[in-house]
């Protein structure tokens, strides 16, 4: 990459063969399902971002480019954790997607003007490095730009168009206008710091003039193209040391109720809960249950219950099978943060994340480098949506190996349940203690304060029943105060 500055034609003479070369790269990306690549590119409101942009438009497929410019949060954004609307909005693999006003931006104004203070920053960088690591394990490849003018090309500019001022996305930050530039020069240095890792470092790209500017751009993209088109090389074996903790072996499956004193506690609970969604306070917060367990635990009737006493229009329930086509070509949470609750809903899923750490575990869908970093990546994700106002409430239901089996031959002799029971259902019970470990590894693990694991004995299905829904509505009613 020359930074000595080029005549006309030695520049037009390098973007025609930049072109040709991204060109290639882009279709031998495709082919190969690499990627994402996601360019971030921040920096001086007038150092030419989108124009940047335009410059791939031009010479690239557009079918398989996507940008995004992110303003201020909505008000439905402002609502959800602040990483929401650039966890769903990732482009698939394949694909070379531009953000502008990325993650980075609003921490980094709120530095520049007071708003925030240099550990509330340093804190939301920590954050930020841990999510782009998260990405960067799950195959997106991250190139941050900061285009750069010096203070005298600031000062220099051409006047803004008032009307144009008020379509462009960017400007609803706020420029970086002569009067705070050393403020924010201070604040992009500090962000460069905390958050250049050697596998999303920060590149400075001068920008006052264009053509140099695409050029140089244009050859960082395409040197991190080349690179993600490289075999990669198996990861290192880690060492892991499995749980000594026997949480299933504490659960005391002799717990039950009577059918009388069943009913009297299920209406009791439903009704209970019906009045706590009710309650005005929980307009300003959300619902996420999380059901794992056993296989014919009761998962389902345990769901049931729930829902039955919840009206349909702020609740949904989400299975989780296979990954789609679709949701293979994204980091492997994408298609849970796409299903979080909004507030004032209920989301429920019946099997959910911890797939991962479960069967993708045990019959060795995963490596063992991604089940292992999993763990960290489902504590981040649970606590960003606490952090929201999210109440996460976590149930694995269980049942001994005896009555399970006995419950897998009830449904293959009855004709309206045996469509439950699959083949796969039957090799699972072969791997018994390997699902007991991963399960308590996972209760180990990922079992916080503020989303702790409730372990419930399933033998006997109506006091699982009973025992979920009170767990729901006391933890709820404490949410609300």
């Amino acid at each position: 990459m020359s930074e000595q500055p080029l005549d006309k034609k030695a520049l037009k003479k390098q973007l025609a063969k930049l072109t040709e070369a991204l060109l290639d790269a882009q279709f031998d990306l495709r082919k190969a399902s690499k990627g994402p690549l996601l360019v971030l590119i921040s920096g001086n409101d007038f150092a030419g971002k989108a124009e940047a942009i335009y410059a791939f438009y031009d010479a690239l497929d557009n079918r398989f480019l996507s940008t995004r410019a992110f303003a201020l949060p909505n008000s439905i954004e402002r609502k959800m954790p602040r990483l929401w609307r650039y966890w769903r909005s990732l482009p698939p693999a394949g694909q070379l997607g531009f953000y502008l006003g990325s993650w980075y931006h609003q921490p980094l104004m709120q530095l520049s003007r007071g708003k925030i203070s240099k550990a509330a920053f340093e804190r939301e960088m920590q954050n930020i490095v841990r999510f782009e690591q998260a990405l960067v394990d799950e195959g997106v490849t991250l190139v941050k730009l900061w285009l750069h003018l010096t203070p005298d090309s600031v000062k220099t500019r051409p006047p803004i168009d008032p009307e144009l001022k008020q379509t462009v996305a960017m400007r609803e930050w706020g420029d970086f206008s002569a009067a705070d530039y050393e403020q924010v020069r201070e604040s992009a240095r500090l962000m460069s710091e905390l958050t250049s890792t050697a596998q999303a470092p920060w590149t400075r790209v001068e920008s006052h003039d264009a053509r140099h500017r695409d050029l140089q751009i244009g050859q960082i993209v395409l040197l991190a193209m080349q690179q993600m088109l490289k075999p990669i090389g198996k990861a290192k074996a880690s060492d892991w040391t499995s749980s000594n903790t026997a949480h299933l072996g504490k659960l005391d499956y002799q717990l039950q109720l009577d059918k009388p004193v069943y009913k009297q506690q299920l209406e009791h609970y439903q009704n209970l809960l019906r009045e706590l969604i009710r309650h005005p306070a929980f307009s300003r917060r959300s619902l996420l249950l999380v059901f794992e367990g056993t296989d014919a635990a009761g998962k389902g009737g345990a769901i049931r219950r729930i829902t039955q006493c919840l009206d349909p229009r702020y609740l949904r329930v989400h299975g989780t099978s296979a990954p789609t086509e679709e949701e293979r070509s994204h980091p492997y949470l994408w298609r849970f943060w796409r299903r979080v609750p909004a507030p004032g809903s209920v989301v429920v899923f019946d099997r959910s994340y911890y797939g991962r750490v479960l069967v993708e575990r045990v019959e060795g869908f995963v490596d063992d480098t991604g089940w292992q970093r999993a763990y960290q990546q489902i504590n981040d994700f649970e606590t960003q949506l606490v952090q929201a106002g999210t109440v996460v409430i976590k149930f694995w239901l269980s049942i001994s190996e005896g009555e399970q089996l006995k419950r897998f031959e009830a449904r293959d002799a009855s004709p309206v349940k045996r469509y439950k029971l699959t083949d796969e259902d039957w090799r699972n019970r072969k791997q018994w203690p390997a699902y007991e470990q991963a399960v308590n590894d996972m209760v180990d693990l990922t079992s916080a304060p503020q989303a702790p694991w409730h372990l419930i004995s399933a033998q006997d299905k109506r006091y699982a029943r009973v025992e979920t829904l009170k767990i729901v509505c006391e933890t709820l009613r404490k949410a609300l105060r």
